[in-house]
């Protein structure tokens, strides 16, 4: 018998009738008719080349080939439906080791968050963040990164997925009493200013939001991988630091004041950028991941 002809369907009515050996009584369970279940059989014995029940006083009687079936098919059977079940995911079940890349202004704000978002709800995964940089994309490709975070633009092959999870708003952070309250100043002024940024791999090659929409002549005074150094220094610099606005949500706010860009009477803002969770596109609507995209987007420094 070839298997590639074979009705599927009909496998389900030969478990029943194995179990049941009376057709009427497999028609109730199969909530189907007893002609149509005689029907079912008749098209197994044509595809099986065999009896497989005999007629008996008390029933149906197998056949050496049925008592065969009977032995490997309600097992086979088993595998299947719990195969193609749905489960439930439960993220307090995770185990092993779970990778996350981030922006480097993001890993500054939303690492705490995450580790304590994992450290809640799934306490025995080993969570390991690291800085998305230009190898990451490579890395989410083969494994070696289970989930990256970072800012759009973002160029991905096919086989990862991306997806807008929150809005960032790019702005200044200063030391209070530098400029004005609540008085912005457009990006094409930072020539005015001393200004530091931070040095971010796979994202300043992409979109450097300076070079993007300002002709500047001065360079940044201060460059660093790290925030912590930049916030440092001004407590007594007078200077500018490029900065998200959720950046700014973990500094000290008595000592230090988030400038917005003046946007006025630009066709589009410039000043905001779309915050993407990209990961493998084998993992895509899988009950894990559709979890984590959901509590990411609930931690409180995203503001979508």
């Amino acid at each position: 018998m070839n298997l590639n002809t074979l009705d599927l369907n009909l496998l389900k009515v030969l478990l029943v009738l194995l179990e049941e050996k009376n057709t009427h009584r497999a028609a109730d369970r199969l909530d189907t008719s007893q002609p149509a279940v005689s029907r079912a059989l008749g098209r197994l014995r044509e595809a099986l080349d065999d009896q497989l029940f005999v007629r008996h006083n008390r029933g149906l009687k197998l056949t050496p080939r049925a008592e065969e079936l009977a032995s490997v098919l309600p097992g086979i059977y088993t595998q299947l439906e719990k195969a193609l079940e749905s489960r439930q995911f439960e993220p307090s079940q995770m185990e092993g080791r779970f990778r996350i890349a981030l922006n480097g202004f993001l890993i500054e704000s939303y690492g705490t968050e995450i580790y304590r978002l994992f450290n809640r709800t799934c306490p025995n995964v080993e969570l390991e963040l690291y800085s998305f940089g230009s190898s990451t994309i490579a890395q989410l490709q083969d494994g070696r990164c289970d989930l990256a975070i970072t800012y759009q633009p973002l160029a991905t092959p096919k086989d990862v997925y991306q997806k807008n999870i929150a809005k960032s708003q790019i702005g200044f952070i200063c030391r209070r009493g530098f400029v004005a309250e609540n008085q912005p100043i457009p990006i094409e002024e930072l020539d005015n200013y001393r200004w530091a940024g931070m040095v971010v791999p796979g994202f300043n090659q992409q979109m450097e939001i300076v070079k993007r929409y300002a002709n500047l002549r001065e360079k940044p005074a201060f460059r660093s991988q790290h925030a912590h150094p930049i916030l440092q220094a001004l407590r007594s610099e007078d200077m500018l630091f490029i900065a998200p606005r959720e950046l700014y949500k973990i500094v000290d706010q008595q000592t230090f004041q988030f400038v917005e860009m003046d946007e006025a009477g630009q066709p589009e803002r410039r000043d905001i950028l779309d915050v993407v969770m990209t990961y493998n596109q084998k993992h895509w609507n899988t009950d894990k991941y559709r979890w984590l995209e959901q509590e990411i987007k609930q931690l409180r420094v995203t503001n979508k």
